[in-house]
């Protein structure tokens, strides 16, 4: 892992989790951004060609989400559940490129089979009842919002089959969990610190699985190179 792009990414995130009590305020989406900005520079450096792009439409898509969210326009909620979607499509994608040429697996990063169908009947189970808590009470955003359910939960299971590293799990747990609490307080009663948790697991999700792609990556990149001097 890249310390100095943790720092920033730490740091900036602390920045804008301080401002919560002041919300809304002026250019609130700047602050909010910025932490994914730097995620998103940090990939661009780090890989290239197809993995490159892969990575950067998933933070990209996540950045418009969160600008969307952050601006008072009417549509703004349904525009942030539009890019999310898509991000999580662009997640989903990168995991499954990762398991066409898996990089070799470091050994602490081996997830067991048992602990594999473990994590998935969680994230199925947990799933399937928060679309039993939330989507009676979605309205008119009835069938998006079930159509987001769907592709978080094709995100997280792919992560768990296809990425298999034990940070990319971890980012897409947290994204979930950090979903659950937003459509909790969207749709629900809100949760105490809702914003807060929403954003500290949502900021922690995004780095994990950042970090974790990068890393894998990288790895299958070498492994092909070292393969070709051979």
């Amino acid at each position: 892992m890249n310390v100095r792009t943790t720092i920033v990414f730490i740091s900036l995130a602390l920045v804008y989790l301080a401002t919560l009590p002041l919300t809304p305020y002026m250019a609130q989406f700047l602050p909010k951004a910025l932490p994914i900005g730097v995620l998103a520079v940090f990939a661009y450096i780090k890989l290239s060609a197809m993995p490159r792009y892969m990575v950067l439409m998933a933070l990209l898509f996540s950045l418009a989400g969160d600008i969307s969210l952050a601006l008072p326009f009417a549509e703004s909620f349904i525009t942030g559940l539009s890019c999310f979607f898509l991000a999580h499509l662009s997640y989903a994608a990168c995991f499954a490129n990762l398991n066409r040429h898996k990089p070799k697996a470091l050994s602490s990063d081996i997830i067991s089979p048992n602990v594999k169908w473990l994590i998935s009947l969680t994230i199925v189970s947990f799933t399937a009842v928060m679309a039993g808590h939330i989507l009676p009470a979605s309205g008119s955003l009835f069938y998006p919002v079930m159509a987001y359910i769907s592709v978080i939960t094709l995100m997280g299971l792919t992560a768990v089959w296809s990425a298999q590293t034990k940070l990319i799990v971890t980012g897409a747990l947290l994204f979930v969990i950090s979903d659950a609490i937003l459509a909790q307080s969207v749709f629900k009663t809100p949760l105490p610190l809702s914003t807060f948790w929403v954003m500290t697991t949502y900021y922690a999700a995004q780095y994990c699985l950042t970090m974790g792609l990068v890393d894998a990556f990288l790895r299958r990149e070498n492994r092909q190179e070292e393969k070709g001097q051979a």
